[in-house]
């Protein structure tokens, strides 16, 4: 039997007051949808992804990110403006195991290649079929000596002789090629499908002499060289990152330090970690590098020449001209009002931003969650925007210890404020401040403003 029009009738206004009750209500609005992950990356992950590098002279310097641009003069500061954009188009296997330089007016080709035991990378002149020269950049016992102290943190019983059998060599990608005098310096990273392993390696390719020298220095070992800059004849600016099956991590080597930014003298293969606190290079995935200037998911920074970084936080912000009903409090259907003024946004779906607020309010959670919480740092990275198959987990604050988490409102992203514990308050609780709340999203649009970072006190 063939529904009536009736049928469609009442269909078509069950979904319009489906859509009404969500619209108008931020308690429904704020239950996770599916697609919010990716809502918020494409509105609040405003990195920089490439450098607009400036001709001779020019004192201004453009960053490109997505749907803007960030261009920065001596004498008046960061202007940003909107600029069409598209999604590029993610390069396959094949194209990212080549990449293209010029040297003394003559063009080469870098080219990667692995088989079951090996992998390399091969110059060529261009139109040879023949390397100029070839480099080995890492076999199965190199693999497993670089890897098996990481994958043994994840899994205790596994051995070098099982993971040397299981795992699947990576093909190498050369990431970035710099040209420095009569040589190219290469950045290598390498594929991430299941199994497969690489090791972040520098690669010199002396191309008068037909030589190649390979840098792997151990606090990289497990990541993938992205970036370099020839900063000095004996030292290289470069940027590392953690990439595993399509999930993007700072660089951490044994030491577990983040070393998403360094300088390396290849002379004496030292590594130098540049990460000062409460800069946005700290614990960061870098993603542009040219010359001075480095930016991360967090900023752009740059270096002086006594040493000292001068930099900015990209903060997506939405500017309310007139007051906003902001829902902030555990167990209140509605809260005060958001003033009008600029508001970061740091979570969104399809109806409503979450903004970080002047104002705060208390609330309870429980110990054990507070301490996960506090032991990733609350998700507030940047760069787990980008991984939405494991990306920010929310927090639902209680209105009482042991209260119904359905009655608080969902907090992403935001900074808990541990209080003092009070006289008489339930064991296995943590009391917190919070400065967030939620407004609906209307009109309202998301652009990114560069905040000056005070540099740290020595």
């Amino acid at each position: 039997m063939r529904p009536s029009g009736h049928f469609f009738i009442r269909l078509f206004s069950l979904s319009l007051l489906l859509y009404f009750l969500i619209s108008l209500s931020p308690a429904l609005a704020q239950n996770p949808p599916a697609d919010a992950a990716e809502i918020s990356r494409n509105l609040l992950y405003l990195a920089p992804s490439a450098v607009q590098v400036p001709p001779s002279g020019s004192p201004s310097i453009v960053f490109s990110a997505r749907g803007f641009n960030y261009e920065f003069t001596p004498s008046s500061g960061w202007k940003v403006t909107p600029h069409a954009w598209a999604p590029q188009p993610e390069r396959g296997r094949a194209s990212l195991k080549k990449r293209k330089f010029t040297l003394g007016g003559e063009d080469y080709t870098l080219a990667g290649s692995s088989d079951d035991d090996r992998a390399m990378l091969a110059l060529y002149r261009a139109g040879a079929t023949e390397p100029l020269v070839s480099a080995l950049l890492w076999n199965r016992e190199q693999l497993v000596a670089a890897w098996l102290p990481v994958l043994q943190r994840q899994s205790k019983s596994l051995t070098a002789a099982a993971l040397q059998q299981d795992l699947e060599i990576a093909d190498p990608f050369p990431y970035a090629a710099e040209v420095s005098g009569d040589s190219v310096w290469v950045a290598v990273g390498h594929s991430t499908g299941e199994s497969e392993l690489g090791i972040g390696t520098l690669v010199r390719f002396d191309v008068k002499e037909g030589k190649a020298a390979v840098f792997q220095p151990q606090e990289l070992a497990t990541c993938a060289v992205t970036h370099l800059v020839v900063a000095a004849p004996d030292a290289l600016l470069l940027a590392a990152r953690r990439q595993n099956e399509g999930v993007v991590r700072p660089c951490a080597g044994p030491d577990k330090i983040a070393a998403g930014l360094a300088r390396f003298h290849p002379a004496t293969r030292q590594l130098e970690k540049i990460a000062p606190p409460g800069t946005p290079l700290e614990g960061a995935v870098v993603t542009a590098l040219s010359g001075t200037w480095v930016a991360t998911g967090k900023g752009i920074c740059t270096s002086t020449a006594d040493g000292a970084w001068n930099c900015w936080r990209v903060v997506p912000t939405v500017t309310l001209t007139e007051p906003v009903l902001l829902t902030n409090k555990p167990g209140e259907k509605s809260g005060a009002e958001a003033k009008p003024g600029d508001y970061e946004v740091l979570w969104a779906n399809a109806a409503f931003f979450e903004i970080a607020t002047k104002d705060s309010y208390d609330a309870w959670l429980a110990a054990d969650d507070f301490a996960d919480a506090a032991a990733r740092n609350f998700d507030t990275e940047p760069w787990k925007l980008l991984n939405t198959s494991e990306g920010p987990g929310p927090i639902r604050p209680l209105v009482k210890p042991g209260g119904d988490p359905l009655e608080g409102t969902l907090v992403y992203r935001a900074p808990l404020e541990k209080l003092p514990a009070a006289p008489g308050a339930p064991a296995g609780y943590v009391k917190v401040r919070i400065r967030a709340g939620w407004i609906a999203r209307g009109a309202l649009a998301v652009v990114p403003k560069l905040v000056p970072v005070e540099p740290p006190k020595p």
